[in-house]
């Protein structure tokens, strides 16, 4: 019974590894600044991480044509994933009404989630929107 449970562990490691790697890969073109590239990789994943920099090349027109309704939408997928920085982005959008309408009190929700879950940044914002500054 041990040795399945150690060759269960094993198998799960090690199919976590090639998506560690294909993003890490994305990464370093990203990196390198081969937008056409990265973005392809980072499309061809459904995790938090490669989610969240789709919408940052969108939101920063790295790659793509800057488009803040598109980084949006690729914020939200990556927030509903788990994406604490995808939540604060979120915020920030909707209280600049960056590609979108400005919408303070969706802002507040999606800064409260990131502050939820220890994000400093998040927890900054909200207490700035709530003081009206």
């Amino acid at each position: 019974m041990k040795r399945v449970a150690v060759a269960f562990m094993l198998f799960s490691v090690c199919s976590a590894l090639p998506a560690y790697g294909d993003f890490a890969r994305a990464r370093e073109a990203y990196l390198m600044k081969d937008y056409p590239k990265a973005l392809k990789m980072f499309m061809n994943e459904d995790d938090q991480a490669s989610l969240y920099m789709i919408g940052y090349m969108y939101d920063h027109g790295e790659g793509v044509a800057q488009d803040g309704k598109q980084a949006t939408e690729w914020y939200a997928k990556a927030a509903d994933k788990g994406s604490v920085k995808a939540m604060y982005r979120l915020g920030v959008m909707y209280s600049n009404g960056y590609g979108i309408d400005k919408d303070l009190t969706e802002a507040k929700k999606w800064y409260k989630k990131a502050a939820f879950k220890g994000f400093l940044p998040a927890k900054e914002a909200l207490k700035r929107l709530e003081e009206g500054k």
